[in-house]
C-alpha cells in the first residue's frame, strides 16, 4: 500500500492503534470518519448524522483529521469562513469553538473541555488523550494483509475485519469541502483494492455467497468499479441466481455502456455468456411436446415491434442472418442510427441518454417483429433489416427518423442514418 498523503494527522504508536475499546478501566474514545463522523465514548454517541448545523462537526473533524499539529486561526478562518477578514470571523471561530465543546460534553468525557487547546493562536486536538480512530485501523490493517509471513486464512480474515470498517468514504457528508477531497481518494483506492484482493481469495475457496456479501456491499459505496460487478455477477451464477446475475449485468451495462460510454470489457462479455449458458441449462427441460417448447421459448413480452437485445446477443443474430444468407441468397441490411448536435459539437450526456431511450422507442414502435436492434455506442444504434433492397430498408429508416423529429420536434440532436447489405458468410 502506497503512503498516505502528507496532510491527515501523523499516525499514533502501533500499540495505541490496536481494536481496543477500553485502556484499564476507562473507555477510550471512539471516532469514526469513514463513511461520517461519530464519537463514541462506553454508551453514548454523538455524530453528524443527528445534528443539523454543519459548521460544529467541520471544526472537530478538522481538528481530528490534522491532529499531529497546531492549526493557526487563520487557516481556521479561512476554512469555516472563507472570504471574510477581521474581527468578526475571530470571534465567530471562538463561539464555535465553545459549541464544539458543548458537543463533546455530552459523551461525558472526564476532561472534555480539554479536548481542544488553544496555545498561540492557534487550536489543537488533545493528543495526549488516548482515541481509536478508525481511519488509523484501517489503513493499518490493509498494510498489514500484504505481509509475506501471512497465511491465506490469516489475510483472509484480516481484510475482511478490515472491510467490515469501511462504512463509506471518508467524511461523506463534506464531500466537498476541498480538504476532504484531497483525503478521501487515499482511504476509497485503499478500498477498492482491499474488496479486489478479498473477493479473489473468497472465490478461490469458492465462497459465493461471502463474494456476493462483499461485493454487493462494495457497489452500494461505490457503483463505478467493474471488478465489483464482475466477482458479484460471478457469484450470483455460480450459486444458481441466474436470474439475478442478468439483472445486475444489465446495471453494469447501463451504467458503464450507456452512462459513461465505456465498452465493458472482454472478460465482462465472457461473463455474460456464461450468465446465458447457464440460463439455457435452467430452462433445458426433458420434454416431446414440441407446443410446450415453443410457448415457452416464445415470450409475450418480445412480441411487439423490433426485437431490442444486448450488442453480444445482436452480435450473435447478424452472425446467424450471415450464413443464412449465404444459403438462402435472401437479402438483409445492417443499418445504423448516430446522433450528434446540429453544430457537431458534443451533446451532455445526461440530455442524449434522455433522447437516445425516446428513440430506442420510436425504433421498437416503428419496426416489425422480424427486425433486431441493439445499441452500438452512446449515440448510436444498430438494426438488422430484413427488406428486398437498400431503398426500402432506407425507408423503414426515414420513417424511424420522420416519426422521431414528430414527436420531439425542439430536441437539437440531428439523426443520421447509414445502411449496407451484410456480408454473407459461406460456411
Amino acid at each position: 500500500m502506497k503512503k498516505a498523503p502528507p496532510t491527515p494527522g501523523a499516525a499514533p504508536p502501533e500499540t495505541e492503534r490496536e481494536d481496543v475499546t477500553r485502556m484499564g478501566n476507562k473507555p477510550v474514545l471512539q471516532i469514526r470518519m469513514l463513511g461520517g463522523c461519530t464519537l463514541t465514548y462506553g454508551e453514548k454517541t454523538i455524530g453528524d448524522a443527528s445534528y443539523h448545523q454543519k459548521k460544529p462537526w467541520m471544526l472537530l473533524a478538522y481538528l481530528i483529521a490534522f491532529r499531529s499539529r497546531e492549526v493557526p486561526v487563520e487557516e481556521l478562518i479561512n476554512l469555516l469562513y472563507p472570504g471574510e477578514q477581521g474581527a468578526r470571523p475571530t470571534g465567530a471561530l471562538k463561539t464555535l469553538v465553545y459549541r464544539v465543546r458543548e458537543l463533546l460534553d455530552e459523551l461525558g468525557l472526564p476532561d472534555s473541555r480539554d479536548m481542544i487547546l488553544m496555545t498561540r493562536g492557534t487550536y489543537a486536538w488533545n493528543a495526549g488523550v488516548p482515541i481509536q480512530i478508525d481511519t488509523d485501523v484501517f489503513e493499518l490493517a490493509c498494510q498489514r494483509s500484504g505481509a509475506a509471513w501471512l497465511t491465506p486464512e490469516e489475510r483472509l480474515e484480516l481484510c475482511m475485519s478490515a472491510l467490515a470498517l469501511y462504512r463509506g468514504d471518508f467524511l461523506s457528508k463534506a464531500m466537498g469541502e476541498s480538504w476532504v477531497s484531497r483525503l478521501a481518494p487515499y482511504y476509497h483506492s485503499m478500498y477498492v483494492r482491499l474488496v479486489q484482493t478479498t473477493a479473489g481469495m473468497l472465490s478461490v475457496q469458492e465462497r459465493w455467497e461471502d463474494v456476493i456479501h462483499v461485493c454487493g456491499r462494495a457497489i452500494q459505496i461505490d457503483g463505478y468499479e467493474e471488478q465489483f460487478y464482475f466477482y458479484l455477477i460471478r457469484g450470483l451464477v455460480r450459486t444458481g441466481q441466474t436470474r439475478q446475475a442478468m439483472d445486475r449485468y444489465r446495471q453494469l451495462y447501463n451504467s458503464f455502456y450507456i452512462e459513461l460510454g465505456i465498452t465493458p470489457s472482454a472478460e465482462v462479455v465472457e461473463l455474460y455468456q456464461e450468465i446465458a449458458r447457464e440460463r439455457d441449462r435452467e430452462t433445458g427441460r426433458e420434454t416431446d411436446d414440441l407446443a410446450a417448447v415453443s410457448r415457452f421459448l416464445l415470450r409475450e413480452d418480445r412480441l411487439a415491434g423490433a426485437f431490442f437485445c444486448e450488442l453480444e446477443v445482436f452480435t450473435d443474430i447478424y452472425n446467424l442472418e450471415a450464413r443464412s444468407v449465404a444459403r438462402s441468397g435472401r437479402s438483409v441490411y445492417l443499418a445504423m442510427l448516430s446522433a450528434s448536435m446540429r453544430d457537431g459539437s458534443t451533446p451532455p450526456m445526461r440530455m442524449l441518454n434522455d433522447y437516445m431511450e425516446k428513440l430506442a422507442a420510436c425504433i421498437q414502435s416503428t419496426l416489425r417483429r422480424g427486425d433486431a436492434a441493439a445499441r452500438y455506442s452512446v449515440s448510436q444504434y444498430v438494426l438488422l433489416l430484413p427488406a428486398p433492397s437498400a431503398e426500402k430498408g432506407q425507408v423503414a429508416l426515414d420513417r424511424i427518423i420522420s416519426r422521431f423529429t414528430d414527436k420531439y420536434p425542439r430536441c437539437p440532436l440531428l439523426l443520421r442514418s447509414g445502411i449496407r447489405a451484410i456480408d454473407a458468410v459461406l460456411t
